[in-house]
């Protein structure tokens, strides 16, 4: 009878060997993934936009370039970030994700939007602007954030939260639009 610590790893090992496949098969196409756990991690386009330095990016993150190719890239999630499920960056101009940061499911995180001047909107560029999350950030469950925002090292975004002005380090905050609670500084 095998242990409950074999079957468990039985259990894993299929998992385990797509996900190194699938970082090898990004790193053929250009992308810069330095160690890390991917599940099913989804790069639709653009893999030389993204950059992962030893993260854990959760079942079905959808990481989305796109543009032209330049010399850096649009996407970088820093070493130590975990990415849980379902959620989505959405780059044209950059999204950098800090060292230790938590990202909750379902969160979608981008760096710009539509031009609203004129018809069909559909037809208008991007307005964009980039987007910074320093080291050792908390997005809960469903966080939204959207283009130009800094939210500063050690902040805290409650479930829920569209985040649309910049977070001072250490802020923990709520709601929508969020409001300052408390602070982790003491």
């Amino acid at each position: 009878m095998l242990s409950d610590r074999a079957v468990n790893l039985l259990l894993r090992l299929p998992g385990s060997v797509r996900a190194r496949a699938r970082r090898a098969w990004l790193n053929l196409l250009g992308a810069r993934i330095r160690r890390g756990r991917l599940s099913t991690v989804h790069v639709p386009q653009n893999p030389w936009d993204v950059e992962l330095d030893d993260v854990a990016l959760d079942d079905h993150v959808v990481l989305l370039a796109t543009g032209e190719r330049r010399a850096e890239p649009r996407i970088r999630i820093g070493r130590g970030t975990y990415v849980n499920r379902f959620t989505m960056f959405d780059a044209t101009d950059r999204i950098v994700v800090g060292t230790n940061c938590m990202i909750g499911p379902y969160c979608y995180i981008t760096d710009h939007d539509h031009g609203t001047a004129g018809s069909p909107v559909s037809a208008q560029p991007y307005v964009s602007a980039p987007v910074s999350i320093g080291d050792d950030c908390w997005l809960g469950a469903g966080v939204v954030v959207l283009k130009g925002v800094r939210i500063g090292a050690g902040a805290v975004i409650g479930a829920g939260s569209v985040v649309t002005r910049d977070i001072p380090v250490g802020d923990v905050v709520v709601g929508n639009p969020p409001r300052k609670i408390r602070s982790r500084l003491a």
